[in-house]
């Protein structure tokens, strides 16, 4: 495949080679001290820039690399100084990181360096054709006629010079994206989701702030909470306790460990086997232990083991708290060893904290779309209604009204997570692949609920992430916060798309996840700008530098407006006194 463009045009030309090392050269850069870029049919040449992409000459080869450093030797520091009426030659000098090399004769891009250039090799500004046609040219080696493609960017300062990716080379391998505040990685994702939504494609989002409720291309909108002005058109869904595992009760509920949790476990085996056997109720609908015979309850249970060990919350829980108080009797009557003993008191009281808690979740409104799931649509049955309708590419599930209180948030998507894995290996996606969004990914991934007794890992993105390609499921996250994303979920992301990170800590856990950005790399990430970003990948020879296109519905992520709101009714700011 030829490349589309002469890489040593010569008046693009910038400079020569003078050292050349394992990772990096130097060069001679005669117009970087000119105090503007030259231009060249109308396109800009950086002529000695940093952060340049540059193309060296190296046989039958071409050898890509990208300037780090300009600077002045000794000799001329003094030079640059303005002084009237003279002019003084300088001579500045550019490091340059080796990143990549061009077959020409094969028009193949490799990573790496498989041949190094000789001193006096002419160095040339690269031309933005040439980065697109280097982000766009694997496809294209394929030989398969790739006819669904993204234009999510452009090559920063080049005059709208678009790159297209394909779906394969953003989600195939899973997606993140990552930047701090302001950075613009909700544009990427606006975008992104603007960009799925003009072909037959499926995504889900789930939208931990709402801010996404602009949207509104082949989009269906759902929310979980109570919202008192819902969004036109949106559909309130529940999550009932009845699709959570008794693991999600027992985050929910934080029985202690030592009492309240086997009295809590012990309670739900009782109600699951009560739907069962309805036989085994008292007049309240409940099992009587206290002094009771325990022959026909254990026969039954070991009759329906099966059932009753499933991690499914198969039971009525409104008598749950009930139940927990009749579990509390001795194990044994001394005067007949096939009975349960009397009540304990003691077990009661470590219990009544758990109890109270309990009933206070059950009855609250803001957990009424788990525990008063009053008839309302399942999520479960949105999201098959949403696999069903040709005519709809996204389900964006609002948890902006979800509390976070007693992690209900958190373990509601990790719920929706392990269900959505459920459906891929069961081949739900086979023919239709799905990729989940999952904004501020922090709040969800790296969780473990519970204490030292018992902890209940929230994984189910991180299981997406490491089993569901083979089921055709990919995971986007996004999050301004990668390091508190585990490192082996990070890692099984085969792109990222890195917007401004000013904190060490997190360019750290980037550069450790992917190989393909080392410290050079990195340094540039606390000075980009708004809605420009370097995207890195299994697929990018390179990491490059994108500036994001605008999306047509701009996510509602604006702060507060003090000059609007800290105004008098007369529009007057106030006097200090």
């Amino acid at each position: 495949m030829s490349l589309p463009i002469n890489p040593f045009d010569s008046e693009r030309l910038i400079g020569t080679i003078i050292q050349v090392g394992p990772s990096s050269v130097r060069l001679n850069l005669p117009y970087a001290a000119d105090p503007s870029p030259l231009l060249k049919h109308g396109r800009r040449v950086g002529a000695g820039e940093v952060g340049e992409f540059v193309v060296m000459e190296c046989g039958d080869l071409a050898i890509l690399g990208r300037i780090l450093e300009v600077k002045l030797p000794e000799k001329d520091r003094l030079r640059v100084e303005p002084e009237p009426g003279e002019e003084h030659e300088v001579h500045p000098i550019g490091v340059v990181q080796l990143l990549a090399t061009i077959e020409l004769d094969k028009g193949k891009v490799t990573s790496g360096i498989s041949k190094y250039p000789r001193l006096g090799a002419m160095t040339y500004s690269a031309h933005p054709e040439l980065i697109k046609w280097l982000v766009e040219t694997p496809d294209k080696l394929t030989g398969l006629d790739k006819k669904v493609t993204l234009q999510i960017a452009e090559i920063p300062r080049a005059e709208r010079t678009f790159v297209k990716m394909t779906p394969e080379k953003l989600f195939g391998r899973h997606c993140a994206i990552l930047g701090s505040t302001g950075g613009g990685k909700s544009w990427s994702l606006a975008r992104l989701l603007q960009e799925i939504s003009s072909h037959n494609s499926k995504a889900i989002l789930l939208d931990a702030t709402g801010e996404f409720h602009t949207f509104n291309k082949r989009v269906k909108h759902a929310y979980l909470g109570y919202d008192s002005s819902p969004l036109v058109g949106s559909t309130e869904v529940v999550f009932p306790y009845s699709d959570l595992t008794e693991g999600d009760l027992f985050a929910i509920f934080s029985p202690s460990g030592q009492t309240q949790a086997p009295k809590l476990r012990a309670a739900m085996k009782s109600l699951k086997l009560l739907k069962i056997d309805p036989s085994l109720a008292n007049t309240q609908g409940l099992v009587n232990k206290a002094n009771q015979s325990w022959i026909k309850y254990n026969t039954a249970y070991s009759l329906n083991i099966k059932r009753i060990e499933d991690s499914t919350a198969n039971f009525d829980i409104s008598k749950l708290t009930k139940q927990i108080d009749l579990e509390c009797v001795f194990p044994t009557n001394n005067s007949n060893p096939q009975h349960w003993g009397n009540p304990s008191e003691q077990e009661r009281t470590y219990c009544v904290s758990m109890i109270n808690r309990i009933e206070d979740m059950i009855s609250s409104s803001e957990l009424a779309c788990i525990f008063q799931p009053d008839g309302k649509p399942t999520i479960k049955e949105e999201i098959e209604e949403f696999l069903q309708d040709k005519d709809v590419s996204i389900l964006r599930i609002s948890l902006k009204f979800l509390p976070f209180e007693h992690n209900a948030r958190e373990i509601v998507a990790n719920a929706i997570g392990r269900h959505l894995l459920q459906l891929g290996r069961a081949d739900k996606f086979k023919n239709k692949p799905l990729v989940v969004f999952v904004d501020e990914a922090h709040q969800f991934l790296n969780k473990n609920i519970g204490d030292e007794h018992s902890k209940y890992p929230l994984d189910s993105f991180s299981l997406i992430a490491k089993e569901g390609r083979k089921y055709c499921l990919s995971i986007c996250i996004s999050t301004q916060r990668p390091r508190d994303i585990p490192e082996d979920v990070l890692s099984q992301m085969g792109t990222l798309i890195v917007h401004r990170l000013t904190t060490d800590r997190d360019r750290e856990v980037v550069e450790r996840a992917s190989g393909d950005i080392d410290k050079s790399a990195a340094a540039f990430l606390p000075t980009l700008g708004p809605g420009e970003a370097v995207i890195i990948g299994v697929d990018f020879p390179i990491p490059l530098s994108i500036k994001i296109e605008p999306p047509e519905f701009e996510p509602d992520s604006q702060g507060p407006d003090f000059q609007k709101n800290w105004c008098n009714d007369e529009g007057v700011s106030g006097e200090s006194s």
